[in-house]
């Protein structure tokens, strides 16, 4: 007999609650910190602090198999700066300009690689415990060699404690998401593009094709989950490079649907002659697409979508091939022509690479019999200028934390030194966008609620001594901080001043009774860290918004330019990486874009422009070099030549609008030239169209060639609007510093 009554029901509503990702991540994140934090007081180890701190960053990294490589790179890093905190301690610091002078390169130098693609939390975790040894050897370098140790032996623990909680408790595997998320990803496409079929008005269309034009920002998830996914398991390892060029062929289809911006024209003569073949396509793609998704796909699903397209497609040459014996093709618009062979060449790129799709899938065995050979690793990549300039400046800070820790010996210095280089290293790139625009505001907000919890500290006093009610704070403390950040995409600034808390809460040592001279020293170590932080964030190249967006517009440019010269195959991964994220970066900051510091509308005009680049890099990476080949026959030397022409004039365009950046001043260079040019191309095209159809070329050929043609345009009219946009533009209040 079923129970009924409260009690059930309760503890359904119990599981539900449990069930909840951001709750689960949340108890993990305070079992962690507690237990560890229990081991070392157990252990009687000198600095638990450093434990907490520990399961703090590493707990961020929500997949074991990102757990594992953060490990590794904690380990190394920390034991590489502690031995240079001490070498540089122990034997310097009587020199105080050698000694500071090396401590800021060291410092500045981890934190600037934090920014570059290889081994990056290494480099971190070398500057902070730099950091760490240096400020708590300070007064006693000849004891330094102590602070070493303790460092290293308090982040093992913490390293250990949480790979085994996140490795038991609720674990969370980056393979099995991976093959969620590209299922997931496969059926959004196919939403692109039957939205994209459907649509009834230009402005539809775009919607739908925009949303596909942002898809390799997924794609960039997907290959993080990846190299999370290939730590985790040798099963998955061994399919990593199929898995790899699995995401290769969803971002390409994703590119192809991006191009098809306008909707069916229904009265267009190619759908008159093909009005039973093209339905029967778009019903087999998207089968196709759909399938790709659905985790029940078979091998022999698959193989009846790709006869499918297959048939479909050949319907489509069949119907073009009779279509062209007609007198009525010699009839039809260039400018229809080309609208046409655009949307026929999309589809001819999504029907290849779902073809690849296809053979992949079929190609993953149960059990494989061999090794698949390595990924080739991401090469080595100098940091950006914003995070050389964050390097430099974390140097600086820290320098400045130590002269004033052995100069004034502030009270709570050592938390002082440490909250100073958290602040400068990580505030400007926490997720939000808005940079080092408010440091003033958030350097008094927060030095208002370090007050009020200074108060409530020292009102508590009595109850910290107690085991259970520290440990309560602690467990409550992390599991609200995780349960926040479950959704974050990083730390951000309050997550950052949260964290150091309930550092500094610990620090205070409860297993004696807490004077009113500790909680003073927690205060005051945090708020002159805010104070030093704040004016080298500010005055010290800061990031802001405007200028944020500036440098991502400019970086924007300067990719297509480089598309343009040296072909797509020549851009490097990191750079493509980069088309992916910039929009995502320019439109988390242009919310900050507002009176009465920016004119009314000002965001909007530059997304506009970002749009107008970002398509401009989008048609010149599918199209670039593609046309040469079809062109390259002496008989359409001449159109060859207003290609070239063409492709000039856009990067003209480009080269101005990066001028008007550095210049202040709106682009010299108008688009009277570039539309002549486009005008001279389209006409070339219209006559090699007609010269294709005399002598028999297939159809599908034609339609190739125009299609690429076209692509060409396009990016000339983005060219020709990008100049407009960036005409608007108030470029004083761009390149200023008006919030100041």
């Amino acid at each position: 007999m079923a129970v009924t009554g409260p009690v059930p029901g309760f503890l359904d509503k119990l599981g539900h609650i449990v069930r909840d990702p951001a709750i689960r991540y949340g108890l993990k994140f305070g079992l962690a910190g507690t237990v560890a934090v229990f081991i070392a007081l157990y252990a009687r180890l000198q600095e638990p602090t450093w434990a907490l701190f520990t399961v703090f960053v590493l707990m961020t990294a929500q997949y074991v198999g990102a757990i594992a490589e953060k490990s590794i790179f904690r380990i190394i890093g920390t034991i590489v700066g502690a031995v240079i905190g001490y070498l540089l301690t122990g034997s310097l610091q009587q020199d105080p300009l050698i000694y500071l002078t090396l401590i800021g390169i060291v410092v500045g130098v981890s934190t600037a690689m934090f920014g570059q693609a290889r081994y990056p939390y290494a480099f971190l975790l070398c500057g902070m415990t730099t950091v760490v040894v240096a400020s708590n050897g300070l007064q006693n370098p000849q004891d330094s060699w102590e602070f070493m140790v303790w460092r290293v032996q308090e982040v093992s623990l913490g390293i250990v404690v949480t790979l085994v909680v996140q490795s038991v408790v609720w674990p969370r595997y980056a393979r099995r998401e991976f093959l969620e998320n590209m299922r997931s990803g496969f059926r959004d496409v196919s939403g692109c593009l039957a939205a994209i079929l459907s649509a009834t008005n230009s402005e539809e269309a775009a919607a739908a094709a925009a949303r596909a034009g942002l898809f390799p920002e997924r794609i960039t998830t997907l290959r993080r989950l990846l190299e999370f996914g290939a730590r985790e398991s040798q099963h998955f390892r061994d399919r990593l490079p199929t898995y790899h060029e699995l995401t290769e062929c969803q971002s390409r289809i994703a590119a192809a649907i991006a191009t098809l911006r306008e909707p069916i024209n229904p009265s267009s003569p190619y759908f008159g002659a093909l009005a039973g073949e093209i339905p029967e396509f778009h019903r087999a793609i998207l089968a196709a697409l759909d399938d790709l998704g659905d985790p029940a796909s078979s091998r022999a699903s698959r193989t009846a979508c790709k006869d499918a397209l297959a048939r479909a497609m050949d319907g489509i040459a069949a119907g073009l091939m009779e279509f062209r014996n007609s007198r009525a093709i010699q009839e039809i618009a260039a400018a229809e022509a080309l609208r046409f062979s655009i949307r026929v060449l999309a589809f001819e790129d999504i029907q290849k690479f779902i073809s690849r799709a296809h053979a992949l899938l079929d190609s993953l065995p149960e059990y494989p019999l061999q090794k698949s050979k390595e990924v080739e690793s991401q090469p080595f990549v100098w940091p950006p200028t914003f995070w050389i300039h964050t390097g430099i400046k974390s140097g600086v800070a820290i320098i400045l934390a130590l002269l004033v820790e052995d100069w004034l010996n502030p009270p709570g210095a050592t938390m002082f030194a440490l909250g100073t280089w958290v602040f400068t290293a990580l505030n400007a790139a926490s997720p939000g966008g808005q940079g080092d625009r408010r440091a003033f505001h958030f350097m008094v907000v927060s030095i208002a609620s370090l007050l009020v919890l200074s108060l409530i500290l020292l009102a508590g006093r009595p109850l910290l001594s107690s085991y259970a009610v520290m440990n309560t704070v602690i467990f409550g403390w992390l599991f609200l901080w995780g349960y926040l950040s479950y959704s974050e995409k990083g730390v951000t600034i309050p997550m950052q001043l949260a964290m150091l808390c309930i550092v500094g809460i610990l620090g205070l040592n409860g297993q004696e009774p807490i004077s009113f001279q500790q909680v003073v020293e927690f205060f005051f170590g945090l708020a002159l860290a805010l104070v030093l932080s704040s004016v080298i964030q500010r005055l010290l190249w800061p990031s802001l918004p405007q200028w944020e967006i500036r440098s991502r517009l400019i970086e924007l440019a300067g990719i297509s330019r480089s598309i343009l010269h040296d072909g797509p195959e020549a851009l490097p991964a990191n750079q493509r990486i980069r088309l992916a994220l910039i929009p995502g970066e320019v439109a988390q900051r242009t919310r900050y874009i507002h009176p009465p510091a920016f004119r009314p509308g000002e965001g909007e005009r530059l997304t506009l422009l970002l749009s107008c680049l970002y398509r401009i890099a989008g048609h010149l990476s599918v199209t670039t070099r593609r046309l040469d080949s079809i062109l390259s026959d002496k008989d359409n030397a001449r159109d060859l030549d207003a290609l070239r022409s063409l492709e000039q004039q856009i990067d003209r365009v480009l080269a101005s609008i990066l001028t008007a950046f550095a210049t202040n001043r709106p682009p010299a260079e108008g688009t009277s030239a570039l539309k002549q040019a486009l005008d001279a191309f389209r006409q070339r095209m219209a006559e090699f169209r007609l010269r294709m159809i005399a002598n028999a070329v297939p159809p599908l050929t034609t339609i190739q060639a125009l299609g690429f043609a076209e692509r060409y345009c396009l990016a000339a009219d983005e060219a020709a609007e990008s100049v407009d946009a960036m005409a608007s533009i108030d470029l004083f209040s761009i390149n200023g510093d008006c919030a100041l």
